[in-house]
């Protein structure tokens, strides 16, 4: 399959953008924990829910917050293998290995999240086990032994090594376009 039209490599670079504003937000909201104003009622079409069914307790708030992080950082992850998919007719057949390297890592963390968001377990196709990839001073993720074990942020690096992820990605981007251009 061929594709038809060269990638909207602007409106891709916006999505990634968007993933990174909503990443930085989610770790702010995190690390300040600012008070939660709750809506004395809330309508939308032909339901409507009252202010008991919206508050939240301490404790639960403090559960959303954590889910909150974990799925802005999932997002992230989600948004970098869709840029993939996008600029690249045949991601997995990428023939740069830091760039295949970054291809894998994305598609590797999104199916561990997509099959069960809030406890992600990583999925890891047998082409793909026991194999390092690595995008140096950005990200990495050594699959050896890690099929069917829980998702921990150690194994990829850290919410930092997504936030430079996405960055990484966007200058694939700009870099792709660059090319397409000429």
């Amino acid at each position: 399959m061929t594709r038809q039209d060269p990638p909207d490599f602007e409106y891709v670079r916006v999505l990634l953008h968007n993933a990174q504003l909503h990443f930085k937000l989610v770790f702010g909201l995190t690390a300040t924990r600012p008070e939660v104003r709750y809506l004395d009622g809330f309508t939308f079409g032909t339901h409507t829910a009252t202010r008991e069914e919206l508050v939240l307790t301490a404790v639960q708030e403090e559960q959303a917050f954590a889910a909150l992080e974990h799925c802005g950082t999932y997002l992230a992850v989600v948004q970098a293998r869709e840029a993939f998919n996008s600029i690249y007719e045949r991601p997995f057949s990428i023939p740069e290995p830091e760039v295949s390297s970054a291809f894998h890592i994305a598609r590797l963390i999104r199916n561990a999240f997509a099959h069960n968001p809030f406890s992600p377990v990583w999925k890891i196709d047998k082409r793909c086990r026991d194999k390092a990839y690595s995008v140096p001073h950005v990200i990495s993720l050594n699959t050896s032994g890690l099929h069917g074990q829980p998702v921990r942020r150690e194994h990829y690096g850290g919410p930092l090594a997504i936030l430079r992820f996405l960055q990484y990605v966007d200058n694939l981007v700009q870099v792709r376009s660059g090319r397409a251009e000429t």
